[in-house]
């Protein structure tokens, strides 16, 4: 898969999430498709499908959701696709369990980092959030990871780089 082909999934998803997925919560909690599928990505594909998400993806967010400080989102994901990125260096080639637990653990360090950036540039407030919210958050996320994955790898195959003899 290209960068060009990263770049605009993430701006799509960026696009679908802030419209759609806004009218589709569960329990007033809305899952973040940007970042759940940004980390799937960024462990079947690589570094550069992965970064190209984070960065469009997160700035395709700051530019719709007003309330959100350009650059903001983009720098909490760049990080947490970077930890990611590290967690499918060490278990290559990540299995789908694997990248189901990373996007549960990151999702409560995304939310965290991200309200802490808020928090700092556009004084969000930190009382609304509870920890049941931030842990169904989570699962949500983790769901929406599991057929990124079939989806990244299906994708991989079709389309990427056919493996070559190094000589």
């Amino acid at each position: 898969m290209s960068v060009l082909a990263s770049a605009v999934g993430a701006i799509l998803a960026a696009i679908l999430e802030s419209s759609v997925l806004t009218h589709l919560a569960v329990g007033g909690v809305t899952p973040d498709l940007v970042f759940a599928v940004g980390i799937a990505v960024a462990m079947v594909l690589g570094f550069d499908a992965g970064m190209t998400w984070a960065v469009a993806g997160g700035l395709m967010l700051d530019v719709v959701m007003p309330e959100r400080v350009l650059g903001s989102t983009a720098l909490t994901l760049v990080l947490v696709v970077g930890i990611a990125l590290l967690i499918a260096r060490a278990t290559w080639p990540p299995r789908i369990s694997v990248i189901a637990a990373t996007v549960f653990g990151l999702s409560l360090v995304y939310q965290l980092m991200l309200l802490f950036v808020l928090g700092v540039t556009s004084g969000v407030s930190w009382a609304d959030i509870s920890i049941t919210d931030l842990l169904f958050t989570a699962v949500l996320n983790m769901l929406l990871a599991i057929p990124a994955v079939l989806v990244a790898r299906a994708l991989d195959l079709r389309f990427g780089e056919p493996e070559r003899v190094a000589w």
